[in-house]
């Protein structure tokens, strides 16, 4: 049975987002999401985020494992992650959802404060991303970050003071799991994560997985193993999603020419690089534009 603070919150973004699509919002890192059909996977590139769910089911397919997320849930994804994704509507009534990209720095902030009362999490997640029931203390940030996204001056004064409550409430929960390894530059979970935050930045440059691991003070089959264990792709994998996806904005949103966005990511050959496009979006480069 919906409860009422559920309810609430379907209604905020009923009417914060009436057209489908994702829309930006005027607080930086917040995404308001509607899709009003079932939608077939396609392949994204996600960023560090939390996905909260308010009507309707999303899947998240890496490698063998599916992650269903749906109301009463939230996704975390704690290191920059490529993946397919999914959206099924039933019974008439759009998907609605709320992303707030996870800020680092607030994270680090927060975990510092409250180093002295948490102690670290015996046993890691095995992914970088990760599905987590909403708690009510998390649901009540949720619903009034919602309102305060409806009015210029509630957002100009509480916006920024709600997300932090909202990093740190997620903190305290089971989700907190995912960003406390996240931000365990002992552990082997930071030095991972800045591998990534290489190839996401540095996608053009020739990729060497014995200088990243030598980066991360790992052997390179410690380092391989542990890459594959967090984000569910081997080093070269991840680069190669991440260079397509990339292609992909050139082409679609620049214009840019497929050959030119090719080599611009680090393909040396166009061919190449236009058969992978396809395995990866389910349609040509030229189809992008």
């Amino acid at each position: 049975m919906t409860s009422a603070s559920d309810q609430a919150i379907v209604r905020r973004l009923l009417a914060l987002a009436p057209q489908e699509g994702d829309t930006g919002t005027r607080l930086p890192g917040v995404t308001l999401m509607r899709a009003n059909s079932t939608r077939p996977p396609s392949a994204v590139l996600q960023s560090p985020t939390i996905v909260l769910m308010a009507q309707g089911l999303k899947r998240g397919f890496l490698g063998s494992e599916v992650f269903h997320y749906q109301p009463g849930q939230y996704l975390i994804v704690s290191v920059p992650l490529p993946f397919y994704c999914d959206t099924i509507v039933t019974e008439g009534e759009p998907m609605l959802a709320l992303a707030v990209e996870i800020d680092m720095g607030l994270v680090f902030d927060l975990l510092a404060k409250m180093q002295a009362t948490l102690a670290p999490s015996v046993e890691l997640p095995s992914r970088g991303m990760a599905v987590v029931d909403l708690d009510e203390t998390l649901r009540d940030v949720l619903e009034r970050l919602l309102a305060s996204l409806g009015s210029n001056e509630e957002l100009a004064v509480l916006g920024p003071q709600l997300l932090r409550e909202l990093h740190y409430r997620v903190l305290q929960g089971a989700g907190g799991d995912c960003l406390r390894s996240l931000a365990s530059w002992h552990g082997r979970r930071g030095p991972i994560f800045l591998a990534c935050e290489h190839l996401r930045t540095r996608y053009a440059e020739p990729l060497s997985v014995d200088a990243l691991a030598k980066e991360a003070a790992m052997s390179t089959s410690s380092f391989h193993k542990a890459f594959k264990a967090l984000t569910g792709h081997s080093p070269i994998q991840y680069l190669k999603a991440v260079r397509l996806h990339k292609a992909h904005e050139l082409i679609a949103r620049q214009d840019s020419p497929v050959a030119q966005a090719a080599f611009a990511v680090g393909y040396a050959s166009a061919s190449q690089f236009s058969r992978e496009f396809k395995r990866l979006f389910g349609y040509s480069p030229a189809e992008a534009s």
